[in-house]
């Protein structure tokens, strides 16, 4: 559709982005400003290598207006960062996102698309373009504008600039002004496939194949939160799974405590949400064994353990709709801050039962 718009020469004034998180609003939006200016000619645009493609990759282009969520900046009315400390964090943010944009930042304190940020880029706009084409405002997060600040920036959103588009992005199109979203042209960004974050995976990432699968699956559509299982504690997570698992099959309930300290550390909200993702896969495996021994599983690696934890259970599809019920009532109480230690008893004993013959 974008393409489409450029090979046609109809730009819409302003869009909004909305989808997950990790499934590429951003990169589409900087990818489409770096198109409208591209200095390629007679090829595939944006090239990424013209001066002015890589100024966008640089997030230096003078005509690239990139706003996003922050602490008070205290900024001045020539966009100077008086605030020292906020200073660095937002260098940083910037070096994150064009270094490492499938990892989180985290400023030090609360953030929201403040009332100044947005009074100085309607500034910057009432100026001439200093070279490209289109100007490009990007606005990441964008229902973390209030009230006060949406309505400031709501005229210049009906009448923007001559050639200056506008995106907004957000994965929370519901918590934003009608007013606003009405005066946008609105793309939907759908989760991944898995195979495509597989291959991204491993290709961009030299991620192995089997656990490239494993994260792709895991990850839910969402590609940065397969790197991050891919690249960063994937074994681990995988680990505490299966000897959760193992320790549940064998009975073993003064093991359970055992690993209660051993993955003392792991014991957090977000990565017990990720360990019940990996049982929930481990147990889908197992199901699927259970149907038929020649079936492509994800854990392909495990396939001779999946296979003896099958030899003396008979019941296992009487009673596997009703585990993975328990799993999603269980991942309710993690978003839901419930005791974590009381969690990870209960998941123990219930997939103790699981597995009982």
């Amino acid at each position: 559709m974008l393409q489409k718009a450029i090979e046609n020469n109809k730009i819409a004034q302003a869009y909004l982005f909305y989808g997950n998180d990790g499934v590429g609003k951003f990169i589409s939006a900087l990818y489409f400003g770096m198109a409208l200016n591209c200095g390629a000619i007679n090829q595939l645009k944006p090239c990424g290598v013209c001066p002015s493609c890589h100024k966008f990759l640089c997030l230096e282009h003078p005509d690239l207006h990139y706003v996003f969520p922050t602490p008070n900046l205290n900024l001045s009315l020539d966009g100077e960062i008086k605030n020292a400390d906020a200073l660095k964090q937002y260098q940083a943010y910037l070096q994150n996102k064009i270094k490492t944009p499938w990892l989180d930042f985290f400023f030090k304190e609360s953030t929201e698309i403040r009332k100044e940020s947005i009074t100085y880029l309607i500034k910057k706009l009432e100026l001439s373009a200093h070279e490209a084409r289109y100007r490009i405002v990007i606005i990441e997060n964008a229902e973390m504008m209030n009230v006060a600040t949406a309505n400031s920036f709501l005229k210049t959103l009906e009448e923007p600039p001559e050639n200056t588009v506008v995106i907004l992005i957000t994965e929370r199109p519901q918590k934003m002004l009608s007013t606003i979203i009405s005066r946008t042209q609105q793309v939907y960004f759908k989760p991944l496939a898995r195979n495509v974050i597989k291959d991204i995976l491993c290709s961009q990432f030299e991620i192995e194949e089997t656990k490239a699968r494993t994260a792709a699956r895991i990850g839910g559509g969402n590609l940065k939160n397969a790197i991050r299982i891919a690249s960063e504690n994937d074994s681990v997570m995988r680990n505490w799974a299966f000897d959760l698992i193992d320790a549940a099959a064998r009975k073993d309930d003064l093991g359970l405590f055992g690993l209660l300290d051993k993955y003392k550390e792991l014991q957090k909200k977000d990565t017990v949400g990720d360990l019940l993702k990996y049982i929930r896969i481990i147990v889908g495996d197992l199901n699927i064994l259970n149907i038929d021994d020649r079936a492509e599983i994800t854990s392909i690696d495990r396939l001779d353990y999946l296979n003896s934890l099958l030899q003396n259970e008979n019941s296992l599809d009487e009673k596997v709709l009703d585990y993975l019920l328990f799993l999603e009532d269980l991942n309710r109480k993690v978003e839901g801050n419930g005791n974590l230690f009381l969690i990870m008893i209960n998941l123990y004993l219930q997939t103790k039962y699981l597995l009982s013959a």
